[in-house]
């Protein structure tokens, strides 16, 4: 006999295990009938399985008169005992080992069979996995129920935090992970919307323009239609609303709290072009169609960039990428059908999600407007970036380069163009400012003196300068004028020019190269440098103040000062417009700056010297052939002003300067015999006063020679021995000296003044 379905009694008890039921006798088939409906395996609700003791199963069998007669075991009662409709409402019990039929057929009475006496054998097989299976969710039904519904949590919990990191979901974000509000994306506002809300509003709002809807540039009197097969429009939607997204939570934080302060007065739009495959070509080609029917088509001037922008960064920079080329077009005159306006008006419709753009009436005769070249160069010039010089560290710091084109030259090319013409201008390189440049930006000291007309003293300076300019000085480093030029040789194109040997003025090799070296001296001290080595001139200089020059010679003496900034310094040299213009350049980190005065101790009048001459030699008597020139004692001061506020900070002495006189020589006619003529001779009183006054000279002359020859002596000594002296030769000269006498102290000392000079290169 076919296993049957399990199923359980209404009253909901549980069956024991088929492992604890005692073996049962084999049986006969149990006949279908209608009764058997309440325990159909269709019944959504199978009633609980129950024991049943074999005498229940058998009563029920009996009361479902599934039998045609009475068994063989029946009893003499249950014979007598009328059969009683079986109670359909008491549970039923459970049918074991029998086959339930899908179909159900109308009960019909067979013949009565024996039945089967139990005959001891096996057990009946032990349950399968299946069976154990149910039998356990039978018997634990609320467990496994609250288990699955654990598991359903799980799930669903797993499903949302799915979605929500998906959209961008994170506990983190300061706005809800919603967009901010008042942020259009195509006509919608998706403010407070989230990523997936804002998606699904912005594709409802498109899903019938950009792939669907022609785009309409309304006339006067005509349309232009421009379908979305033909221009490709589509849109990225959710790339705009990412862009929405970002917007408040992009940049520095306090450009997102301006953005979040403006989404709560005002609308923020995305524009959509970024976003937008779109064929711009095919537009601007139906407009320049559209253009090209009427007569005298209208163009409007202006510019484009051939080429991709070269990276300018000093990461990127290479020299060697091509510039772009700046392409001018000039307009042509006709209808005001401006086609390039059109065209900006027409994406920003398209931007906007809307498909309509009125242009209106086409004015006649118009215009193009002019090519401001200014503008275009203000729009496109990127400025170089120079070096600079780390305020800490004092190390260079690199620049950037710059970019643009050459705006005068440009200029001039646009002026020679005519209506419809395209000019080509290659855009450039900007260096910045070389190192060198920014170490050397600043000036320390400058210094200009006017040069004389003397040709082959100019010569001079200007070999001079050409040998200095250019010249650095390292911190630390000590100048030398005579080691920077070099012996003064022919060779080199120096040239014989006037210079002082003593007191004479006469031609020598290298002559004016004294006013270089003033000229330098004077910029270094206003530089602040260390003066090394430095003499002043035997006589004042007329190109420079007192107390300012500098003389120097081939060996000695020299011009030497040492460079004490924590930078390099270089020397700036030239001649040019009548003056020897020299500058020290550096890189200045003082916070003042500096200026020389100079302070005149004391002076001393020259003397007279008489040279005779005898009638006829075309002198004439009283006649001066040298003028004379007072000795002068010059103390020099460096000043120092602070550069904000413009006070003084302090006046320091720098030294000493001591010029000599020089001597007045006056013409003397004297005869033969040496006795002047009566014409020529002066009266008593006049010969006394002369021959006093030459004495006198003589005297000055001698007590000169002593204080050049003494010249580390203090100037209050060098004076008060001058003073001294003077006096007691006054007081032993007599009248009577002769005019021998005369002639040989003269002599005397112009040999020990020349003696006391610098060389013929001074």
């Amino acid at each position: 006999m076919a296993q049957g379905k399990f199923s359980q009694p209404r009253s909901g008890k549980a069956a024991p295990r088929r492992s604890e039921r005692p073996p049962e006798p084999k049986r006969r088939p149990v006949r279908e009938d209608a009764t058997l409906s309440r325990i159909s395996s269709d019944d959504p609700f199978p009633p609980k399985k129950a024991s049943a003791p074999d005498s229940e199963l058998e009563e029920w069998i009996r009361q479902l008169n599934l039998d045609d007669t009475p068994g063989e075991n029946a009893s003499p009662a249950e014979e007598e005992t009328p059969a009683e409709a079986p109670d359909l409402s008491s549970p039923m019990p459970p049918v074991y080992n029998q086959e339930i039929l899908s179909s159900r057929r109308p009960y019909q009475p067979s013949a009565p069979q024996e039945p089967e006496e139990y005959d001891g054998g096996e057990e009946e097989a032990p349950p399968t996995f299946t069976e154990r299976l149910m039998d356990f969710v039978d018997n634990h039904r609320k467990g496994v129920l609250a288990g699955l519904c654990a598991a359903a949590a799980v799930l669903l919990v797993s499903i949302v935090l799915v979605v929500w990191f998906s959209v961008g979901g994170t506990t983190d974000d300061p706005y809800g992970n919603r967009i901010l509000n008042n942020v259009m994306v195509a006509g919608v506002n998706v403010g407070g919307m989230t990523r997936s809300e804002a998606v699904t509003a912005v594709k409802r709002a498109t899903a019938n323009t950009f792939t669907k809807q022609d785009m309409v540039v309304q006339f006067s009197g005509e349309t232009l239609t421009l379908s979305p097969k033909k221009t490709g429009a589509k849109l990225d939607v959710s790339a705009a609303v990412d862009a929405a997204f970002a917007y408040g939570r992009t940049g520095t934080q306090s450009e997102q709290k301006k953005d979040y302060q403006d989404s709560l007065t005002g609308n923020h739009t995305i524009g959509l072009l970024p976003y937008l495959e779109l064929d711009k070509e095919y537009i601007q080609q139906a407009l320049n169609e559209y253009a090209g029917k009427y007569a005298g088509q209208f163009t409007q001037s202006g510019y484009t960039l051939e080429g991709e922008k070269p990276d300018l960064s000093a990461e990127g920079f290479d020299e060697s990428t091509p510039c772009q080329t700046l392409v001018l077009t000039l307009g042509t005159p006709g209808f005001g059908l401006d086609i390039q306006e059109l065209y900006a008006k027409i994406l920003d419709a398209y931007s906007m999600n809307v498909f309509l753009v009125e242009v209106g009436d086409v004015p006649e005769n118009a215009e193009p407007d002019p090519l401001d070249l200014d503008a275009i160069y203000g729009e496109l010039y990127v400025a170089p970036v120079d070096s600079s010089i780390d305020p800490n560290t004092y190390e260079i710091v690199a620049g950037t380069y710059g970019y643009g084109f050459d705006l005068e030259k440009a200029k001039a090319l646009l002026a020679g163009c005519q209506y419809g013409d395209t000019l080509r201008i290659s855009m450039e390189y900007i260096a910045p400012a070389e190192a060198d440049d920014i170490l050397f930006r600043d000036v320390l000291g400058s210094c200009e003196t006017p040069h004389t007309g003397n040709e082959n003293r100019n010569t001079n300076l200007r070999i001079v300068c050409q040998t200095l300019n250019g010249m650095i000085l390292e911190p630390g480093e000590t100048f030398s004028y005579n080691e920077a030029l070099g012996q003064r040789t022919a060779e080199k194109g120096y040239k014989m020019a006037p210079a002082y040997s003593g007191q004479e003025l006469k031609d020598s090799l290298g002559g004016g190269i004294c006013q270089g070296s003033s000229t330098l001296y004077y910029c270094a001290l206003l530089a602040d440098m260390q003066i090394v080595e430095r003499v002043n001139h035997g006589f004042p200089a007329s190109y420079i103040d007192l107390g300012m020059d500098a003389t120097v010679s081939w060996g000695s003496p020299d011009l030497k000062f040492k460079n004490t900034t924590e930078f390099p310094v270089k020397i700036q040299a030239e001649v040019s417009d009548g003056y020897v213009k020299m500058q020290l350049l550096g890189t200045d980190t003082r916070d003042y700056y500096v200026k020389m005065e100079y302070e005149i101790t004391g002076t001393s009048e020259p003397e007279t010297v008489y040279e005779e001459h005898k009638p006829g030699e075309g002198y004439t008597n009283g006649q001066v052939l040298q003028s004379g020139k007072s000795a002068v004692y010059v103390k020099s001061y460096k000043l120092k002003y602070d550069k904000e506020t413009g006070n003084l900070i302090s006046k320091d002495f720098e030294t000493r300067s001591h010029y000599q006189s020089r001597s007045e020589v006056v013409v003397r006619i004297v005869k033969d015999d040496t006795t002047p003529t009566e014409t020529q001779a002066p009266s008593s009183e006049s010969t006394d006063s002369s021959s006093q006054s030459t004495e006198s000279s003589s005297t000055t002359q001698a007590s000169e020679s002593t204080t050049q020859a003494t010249e580390s002596t203090t100037q209050a000594t060098t004076q008060a021995t001058t003073e001294a002296t003077t006096q007691a030769t006054t007081q032993a000269t007599t009248q009577a000296t002769t005019q021998t006498t005369t002639q040989t102290t003269t002599q005397t000392t112009t040999q020990a003044t020349t003696q006391s000079e610098n060389s013929p290169a001074a």
